[in-house]
């Protein structure tokens, strides 16, 4: 019953004949309106995104394109900050390498003095016993030593290779 009470041509709100019926022919042009205001501000949300694109496109290609002289030079200079950097890294690891070369040497000697020792043994098999599990930390130690080392070299190697990197990029700006 409601349905037969509803009248589709009732003018805008703001409209002269604000809150009004009106005819079928009449100036009902309210939903009109309505739609075209619609329409204009979506395409007006639409201009504003696509700006707003290009603008972060913009400031990307600046970013990675620095347009004045002091601006390269500022860029160049703290790829190369970086770059000492880790050639500054590299000395310390290297020092720390070179310890654990040491340390590697006397682990291996170590290692090797165990097990002949273990080998030879002409003791009971308990003093056997032990010189044989002392002979197998020595080793472990040996192989932990040289994985630490093989990590450390590893190490040296991607600062190494990052710091050319970085000295590449800045000899092109």
């Amino acid at each position: 019953m409601t349905a037969s009470r509803f009248n589709p041509n009732h003018a805008a709100a703001g409209s002269a004949n604000g809150g009004q019926f009106t005819s079928s022919s009449g100036s009902g042009s309210g939903s009109k309106a309505k739609a075209g205001k619609a329409a204009a501000k979506k395409a007006a949300a639409h201009q504003a995104h696509v700006a707003h694109e290009a603008h972060l496109a913009h400031e990307k290609y600046l970013a990675s394109h620095p347009s004045t002289p002091a601006a390269r030079a500022q860029q160049k200079a703290q790829l190369l900050d970086a770059a000492k950097a880790d050639r500054a890294k590299v000395t310390v690891l290297e020092k720390q390498l070179k310890g654990l070369q040491d340390q590697e040497k006397k682990a291996a000697a170590t290692a090797k003095h165990t097990k002949a020792a273990a080998a030879n043994a002409k003791a009971g098999p308990k003093q056997k016993r032990t010189l044989a599990h002392a002979a197998t930390v020595a080793s472990k130690k040996h192989a932990t030593v040289r994985q630490q080392i093989s990590t450390l070299q590893q190490q040296i190697k991607d600062l190494n290779v990052k710091a050319a990197a970085l000295e590449s990029q800045a000899a092109k700006l």
